[in-house]
């Protein structure tokens, strides 16, 4: 089963690197479906029928394995919102706006994200591995929110500390959503969008006046 239908029946046989995806993608899916607990080498090796043999052509082991599924997770969030904060806007407020949009856009707010992200958090208990991945992740989306609030910052012509206004906002945003991904119901992306705003504006405000 390790392959793809062709046009002609045949399964097509998969590469190297394409095996190797197969199985990270494959982690991601049970991850986030059947949570930590509910994931292991067999069960990710069951998914994509083939035997857990296989594993030990791609990677050390089911910890190596779990390390690089999670940095597709995050690298696929990072490349899609870096070309966002680096574009041309007709001024900073637009490129806020957008980063905002793709932040808690339906790509990365779901069932998906949300439950392999759960899985991961659960996972770097016993894996430290995952936590140093954690921390190079965090300090790259810091860095990429810090470049569009110093534009932001500077358009409205206030003065206030970069790191702890990327921190507390960062923070939010998380917060935010962590909200719509496990109770959707409970606030529409537009109204999650609004309530990031609501939290910015307020703060310039407040530069402005204490300036």
């Amino acid at each position: 089963m390790d392959g793809t239908q062709g046009e002609t029946g045949r399964r097509k046989r998969l590469s190297h690197d394409e095996r190797r995806l197969k199985l990270i993608e494959t982690t991601l899916t049970c991850l986030a479906r059947d949570g930590a607990e509910g994931t292991s080498l067999r069960s990710v090796c069951r998914e994509m029928g083939v035997a857990p043999s296989l594993v030990k052509h791609f990677f050390e082991g089911w910890r190596d394995l779990l390390v690089a599924a999670y940095e597709l997770l995050v690298e696929r969030f990072m490349a899609s919102l870096e070309p966002v904060v680096n574009a041309a806007y007709p001024n900073a407020r637009a490129r806020m706006d957008a980063v905002i949009h793709t932040y808690l856009s339906t790509d990365w707010a779901g069932d998906s994200s949300i439950g392999a992200s759960i899985a991961f958090w659960q996972l770097s208990r016993s894996l430290p591995e995952l936590k140093a991945s954690f921390t190079r992740y965090l300090n790259g989306r810091r860095a990429l929110l810090q470049q569009a609030l110093e534009d932001l910052t500077v358009e409205a012509g206030v003065e206030v500390d970069l790191e702890q206004l990327t921190t507390a906002f960062m923070l939010m945003l998380d917060g935010v959503w962590l909200e719509i991904s496990v109770n959707p119901g409970n606030i529409a992306e537009s109204g999650a969008h609004a309530m990031c705003w609501f939290w910015l504006d307020a703060v310039l405000a407040g530069r402005r006046k204490a300036g």
